[in-house]
């Protein structure tokens, strides 16, 4: 039995479990795969937690001249977080600061 882990969501395991059962999938895939109501931009973003604590990877692969596609796989650590085998609790993933276009300007902000 796996312990809960504090930073993790709720469609975090099940997409951990997606990867292992099926494999390498896009968020399109794997959102429409996973049960209940998610979206592709909540898988995207999941997936990109995940990636900064080492239990999936991101790939990508050239669709065409100028698109490029995201996919995810499973790592070895994720694969060990669901036989039990390791504690993701003691690597928390440090979050991304915000990026300029979402912060508000310092004569916004009072300071």
């Amino acid at each position: 039995m796996r312990d809960s882990v504090p930073w993790m969501g709720g469609v975090d395991e099940r997409i951990l479990e997606r990867l292992a059962d099926d494999g390498d999938a896009t968020a399109w895939e794997i959102a429409f795969d996973v049960l209940g109501r998610v979206s592709q931009s909540q898988v995207s973003d999941r997936c990109a937690v995940l990636a900064d604590a080492e239990l999936v990877e991101r790939h990508e692969r050239k669709v065409s001249d100028d698109r490029v596609e995201t996919y995810w796989s499973i790592s070895t650590w994720g694969e060990q977080f669901l036989s039990a085998d390791v504690d993701p609790s003691l690597d928390v993933p440090i979050p991304k600061p915000r990026p300029p276009h979402a912060t508000r300007p310092g004569k916004w902000a009072g300071f």
